[in-house]
């Protein structure tokens, strides 16, 4: 026979139930796991202490069961006790009466959102990246010529300049509508649709170009190399994917001091599943570089693919926008994690074999 305890013990929700004293009578085990807390340690407890730093939720139970406030969905962050993040959450409130009508207690139902609160960063950040790459390819295109004639212009008028401080200033002139130039071509390459050249090719030899050409000139962090021999060929594009290890490789080492390291690892991964339309699934080849140079804050994490995001001096901030589009034009998928002070893990994940037909 099933009783109400067993029900409650195997909600996906979190049941936290104070009594007529706040303290707390039942704590199931999705609460556990969402808080991260032992129930051996709150149960028994006033609420106070067991959830001192998630005051809305102590302040939703405690007007429930005194005022008879009912809340609904309430979304809260709900702190964990080990990890140190704060899981988004939607919390519903309800008083508790015995069989004669008296009151005895109050229970807070606890929502996971994160997964919810993850598809819709994605969705926004899509109709985000849809509408600037329109916008970047029109504007790219209305600069372009009359870019071409101030270049233009500049480098007739260096000619006939004889005055050696004013031919110094058409060379700025130059050097920056190159430079101009070279970020309205990322633009067009971030915002029109990709060409790709795709046929089987070894990640290694790709992966040992990109270290050997970013180790050249300087000094530079110790590259430790774990490849997985048994890895078959990639299916893609070899020249975009080359550009996107480099930009990447490129980031870690500019983020890494010189007395650092960065390891670039790669395994198979068997029945992998994406759960983005058009992506692909069964084998994926994992790239993985990790530093452990200065991280990313997490505030600057969320916008790290947002086209013209940058924290570099002289970035264009279109580097990892780009790398995003091409992964996904393969059917891969680009992860980031990072820690500030202790360095970041980026992993890209790529079919393997000849490209399926369809």
């Amino acid at each position: 026979m099933i009783s109400y305890e067993d029900i409650v013990e195997n909600l996906s929700e979190g049941v936290i139930v104070i009594d007529l004293a706040s303290k707390v009578v039942v704590f199931n085990q999705s609460a556990e796991k969402m808080t991260e807390a032992s129930r051996s340690m709150v149960i028994g407890r006033p609420a106070s202490e067991s959830f001192r730093r998630d005051g809305r939720l102590l302040e939703m139970l405690e007007k429930t069961l005194k005022e008879g406030r009912l809340f609904a969905e309430y979304e809260e962050k709900l702190h964990r006790r080990f990890s140190g993040g704060a899981l988004p959450v939607g919390i519903t409130t309800s008083q508790i009466f015995d069989n004669e009508g008296n009151l005895t207690g109050a229970v807070a139902l606890i929502k996971d959102l994160s997964g919810i609160k993850s598809l819709e960063a994605g969705s926004l950040r899509k109709e985000r990246l849809a509408y600037i790459g329109t916008f970047a390819a029109n504007l790219a295109h209305e600069i372009k010529n009359p870019l071409s004639g101030i270049r233009g212009a500049a480098q007739l008028l260096s000619k006939r300049v004889q005055d050696a401080r004013l031919g110094e200033y058409t060379a700025v002139i130059m050097k920056e509508s190159d430079r101009l130039n070279l970020i309205l071509n990322e633009m067009l390459d971030f915002a029109r649709p990709a060409r790709l050249n795709k046929k089987p090719f070894n990640i290694h030899m790709v992966l040992d170009s990109v270290v050997l050409l970013l180790q050249q000139g300087g000094t530079s962090p110790v590259f430790i190399k774990e490849y997985d021999p048994s890895i078959p060929d990639v299916f893609g594009d070899e020249n975009q994917l080359t550009q996107v290890f480099l930009n990447l490789v490129k980031n870690a080492k500019e983020a890494t001091p010189a007395e650092g390291r960065i390891q670039i690892i790669t395994r198979m991964i068997t029945e992998f599943h994406l759960v983005e339309p058009g992506s692909s699934g069964g084998k994926m080849a994992a790239v993985e570089i990790r530093d452990n140079g200065c991280g990313i804050k997490p505030e600057d994490l969320e916008k790290v693919f947002t086209p013209f995001f940058t924290t570099k001096a002289k970035g264009s901030g279109l580097g990892m926008a780009i790398s995003l589009k091409i992964i996904k034009e393969h059917g891969g998928l680009l992860k980031i994690d990072s820690t500030p002070g202790k360095g970041t893990d980026v992993a890209v994940y790529l079919p393997i074999g000849e490209e399926k037909a369809g």
